[in-house]
């Protein structure tokens, strides 16, 4: 038994933070590199994992600025994602940000390639299948919100939010 008194076996999410990005009504993505595993070429807001002993805010700045060169001037916490963990893979914890940013963007790097991208061009990019809801969630509403996703066994996912 840990010291939280949880069995590992039920309980295990990784912490991970996506940060959504404006200038104007740009919005800045990332098109992962073509060597990734996972979604290669695809659009997906910059993120990453929190490294142990880094707060979700303090790996959402390190994340935004290891994968674009920009410095957060504002950050906001909008959101969270639970994705529940599927057979033996744990699930995930979304920490979602909006950031005000500033300074000078990469041209590369090994994440992929990061660019502004106008809203309204948005639904002409392919991107990860839940990210325009997010974005819209994220840029649109005032309130915070929940995102909970649950894995069905034909590979769909439930999806509530609150």
């Amino acid at each position: 038994m840990n010291p939280y008194g949880v069995d590992p076996s039920r309980f295990l999410l990784i912490p991970r933070v996506l940060i959504v990005a404006t200038r104007g009504d740009d919005v800045l993505l990332l098109q992962r590199a073509m060597h990734k595993k996972l979604w290669p070429g695809i659009y997906n807001a910059p993120g990453g994992h929190v490294e142990q002993g880094e707060t979700p805010a303090e790996a959402a700045v390190r994340e935004l600025t290891e994968e674009t060169g920009l410095q957060v001037d504002v950050l906001t916490l909008r959101g969270l994602l639970i994705g529940d963990a599927v057979g033996e893979l744990p699930g995930v914890l979304v920490f979602i940000y909006h950031a005000q940013v500033s300074g000078q963007l990469h041209t590369r790097n090994a994440e992929g390639v990061p660019h502004w991208i106008a809203r309204t061009h948005l639904l002409h990019i392919p991107t990860l299948p839940d990210l325009p809801q997010i974005l819209d969630m994220t840029l649109d509403q005032d309130a915070f919100f929940y995102i909970y996703k649950t894995p069905r066994a034909d590979g769909s996912e439930d999806v509530r939010i609150a």
